[in-house]
């Protein structure tokens, strides 16, 4: 019954179509319009936008292609890394605590602490406020010379490898004992943090 009903509905709606197709096609070309114009009004704007998108990252990539966008993003990333790595990080507590136990036993002297760059900041920071601790007069201070790359004391006498010897075992870096007979005079101590080495 219901099949016959489908039948018969399907056909009469075909005779119906067979009688006026130029009015039926008209009717199907003007809902295809209807819903093209539709359809182009909603997306337009987002099509403009994703074309915006494209030609704003074909401007920053001056032209490359995506393998030479791609080493460029590789050689960023390699430099971010080599910037880090030439931080000095700060001290542990412990490696703190055997710096004050190895220099307390040194009475008390006067001490600068001479950062190259910002990427000492926080060593500079640490070695001050230990050197307080255990009763030196230490501040940070800057250095109009260079100071070589690497840990430097100066100058060199028992006290400057007693320093010499605390901060090799509270950094593991090799320090440079170097003759300053100035500030020998004035019984000053300086420790040049400079860029740290590989």
């Amino acid at each position: 019954m219901f099949e016959q009903f489908i039948q018969q509905y399907v056909l009469g709606e075909v005779r119906l179509i067979s009688e006026a197709p130029f009015v039926f096609g008209a009717a199907v070309l003007l809902l295809g319009a209807i819903i093209w114009a539709a359809l182009r009004w909603r997306y337009s704007s987002i099509i403009d936008h994703r074309d915006r998108t494209i030609a704003l990252y074909k401007a920053r990539l001056d032209g490359a292609t995506p393998d030479q966008a791609k080493a460029k993003m590789d050689s960023l990333e390699g430099q971010v890394v080599s910037l880090k790595n030439r931080e000095w990080p700060k001290l542990a507590p412990a490696a703190v605590t055997d710096f004050e136990n190895v220099l307390a036993s040194q009475g008390s002297h006067v001490v600068s602490v001479l950062p190259q760059d910002r990427d000492s900041v926080f060593l500079a920071r640490d070695l001050v406020d230990a050197f307080t601790r255990i009763g030196w007069k230490a501040k940070r201070d800057a250095s109009l010379n260079e100071i070589p790359d690497g840990l430097s004391v100066w100058p060199e006498d028992d006290v400057a490898r007693a320093i010499s010897n605390a901060l090799t075992m509270a950094t593991g870096v090799m320090v440079t004992l170097r003759k300053d007979q100035h500030l020998k005079d004035q019984g000053v101590y300086a420790i040049g943090i400079g860029y740290k080495l590989d």
